[in-house]
């Protein structure tokens, strides 16, 4: 029977099982996360692979989320996908042979919040500057549309062309 995607994880059971545990999330209880889009619509959905590492509790981490997020340059609504993939190991950051590629991830593995490591990854998956793709539309506010249509039309307004004749005298 699985278990529901509130209740805590029991990181280091599983890994023994070397299960896997798939859940959907809806966008909208990441709190973080929400704060950043321009719509808190959709589901992220994530795929976990538990394994042993050494004497350590392993996981492969897959998620993945469509959001709405502003373009900072049109600061219009924009789709994108935000992928993570993730080497962990659930064992505090200072602790002896961890294994290479895998990112330690402290606290207690029998008690592991699945909902607020996926929103730590697809925090970490925004884009630094989301803007629209080259091949995408992107619509520019009306004042710097203004500007480039007065610029190709050649009547660029230029205001201390007048100083010249006035430095003559």
């Amino acid at each position: 029977m699985p278990t529901p995607p509130q209740r805590p994880l029991d990181a280091l059971g599983l890994a023994r099982s070397g299960a896997v545990v798939e859940r959907e999330f809806p966008v909208a209880g990441f709190e973080r996360l929400r704060d950043r889009l321009a719509e808190p619509t959709g589901r992220a959905r994530v795929h976990m692979e538990f394994r042993q590492a050494g004497h350590w509790p392993a996981a492969k981490l897959a998620a993945e989320a469509d959001v709405v997020l502003t373009c900072q340059r049109c600061l219009g609504p924009m789709q994108r996908t935000l992928t993570s993939e993730s080497q962990l190991v659930f064992a505090d950051a200072g602790s002896a042979e961890l294994p290479e590629g895998c990112e330690a991830v402290g606290g207690d593995p029998q008690a592991l919040d699945l909902a607020a490591l996926v929103e730590d990854e697809l925090l970490l998956a925004l884009p630094i500057i989301p803007q629209h793709a080259a091949g995408e539309a992107c619509a520019l506010p009306s004042a710097a549309k203004a500007a480039d249509d007065a610029t190709e039309a050649g009547a660029m307004r230029r205001p201390f062309a007048g100083l010249k004749d006035l430095l003559k005298h």
